[in-house]
């Protein structure tokens, strides 16, 4: 059985009839990691020495996860064995067919979760994906988690807050979702260091600012207005604070593209008199509505041809990145500093 929403998960796993298989995957690691424990802690937890086996995708072999399944639980209804980062592109054949075989026939006695961490794992696009969301759904359960609704953050953030003796405001939630990224993970961890800062109280955004860290997108960001507001010097400081980060000049050009294909997307719908709703609609921006919001907001200032040559440019150093054996760094700042050339046109 395949479900659509999150609640449906939640039930099953409260009703305490559970299923000898779970595939679960999807964009938020967050989630898969605390449904998986869930479920671990629903399959009992008695002696888990001996009841509860748990695979690294990376080493695992198909005869130790089947002799892991079959064997008795002790002083048990169930056993729990996890795999973890399940490598569902690259088992070898006989592995493969040796897995495939456990999941046509479960082990009753056996609750078996299979986590897929892989980004690759899309069944509407891969077959290889496609087979095992089939063969899984056949006796068991197969769930997607993905990125969460705006508002859906929102309640999780204030939810952390509160747990730490702290509130945060809707509008600062937004703002820390648009600093650190739309994962769950990242937004766990650095709202408990703005809550730790704070103490008690409200959490303000100097609390925020002081103690978060910037997302390599949002700070990219910076870096495509600072281009478009002529601020030279700030963008080349950015450019240097980024590479000293030991990001990847590959990795920021392709931020700084994304950037202004947003920009992009929002300057031609805002032109055809669409506007958010139509964008989240047709494009992929699903649980970063923040990203649609600011482009639309920034859009304004720039002309459809200057974009369009600025995508072009990036679009060629992304290539001279990958067919030449010039720096990237360098070539990275080249781009940047002809981006400016660009802009007053």
């Amino acid at each position: 059985m395949t479900f659509t929403e999150e609640g449906q998960l939640l039930q099953h796993i409260k009703k305490g009839e559970l299923a000898p298989v779970y595939l679960l995957y999807g964009e938020e690691k967050y989630l898969k990691d605390l449904y998986c424990q869930r479920l671990v802690k629903a399959a009992g937890d008695a002696f888990p020495e001996f009841n509860l086996h748990q695979f690294e995708g990376a080493r695992l072999e198909a005869d130790q996860l089947l002799e892991a399944c079959e064997a008795m639980p002790f002083m048990a209804e169930k056993r729990c064995v996890v795999v973890k980062d399940f490598p569902f592109s690259s088992l070898p054949g006989q592995e493969k067919e040796k897995i495939e075989g456990l999941l046509a026939e479960p082990v009753p006695t056996t609750v078996l979760i299979l986590q897929v961490d892989d980004g690759e794992f899309l069944p509407k696009k891969n077959t290889k994906a496609k087979r095992w969301m089939s063969l899984a759904d056949k006796f068991g359960i197969v769930m997607e988690l993905g990125r969460r609704k705006p508002a859906d953050i929102t309640r999780f953030l204030q939810k952390s807050a509160q747990q730490q003796g702290c509130t945060i405001s809707k509008d600062l939630c937004c703002y820390l979702v648009e600093r650190c990224e739309n994962d769950m993970l990242t937004l766990s961890n650095e709202i408990q260091k703005a809550a730790a800062y704070a103490g008690e109280g409200e959490i303000t955004q100097e609390h925020i600012d002081a103690v978060t860290v910037k997302a390599v997108s949002a700070r990219v960001y910076d870096l495509s207005r600072a281009i478009l507001a002529d601020q030279y010097e700030k963008a080349l400081s950015i450019v240097e604070e980024l590479l000293y980060l030991r990001y990847q000049p590959t990795v920021i050009l392709a931020a700084l593209s994304g950037a202004y294909v947003d920009l992009y997307i929002a300057k031609t719908a805002k032109n055809a008199g669409k506007g958010q709703k139509e964008i989240l609609e047709n494009f992929e921006y699903r649980g970063r509505d923040f990203v649609v919001r600011n482009s639309l907001r920034d859009c304004g200032r720039y002309s459809l041809k200057l974009l369009r040559k600025s995508i072009d440019h990036l679009a060629q150093t992304d290539y001279r990145m990958k067919s030449s054996r010039a720096d990237s760094a360098v070539l990275l700042e080249q781009a940047v500093t002809q981006l400016f050339f660009i802009a007053p046109q």
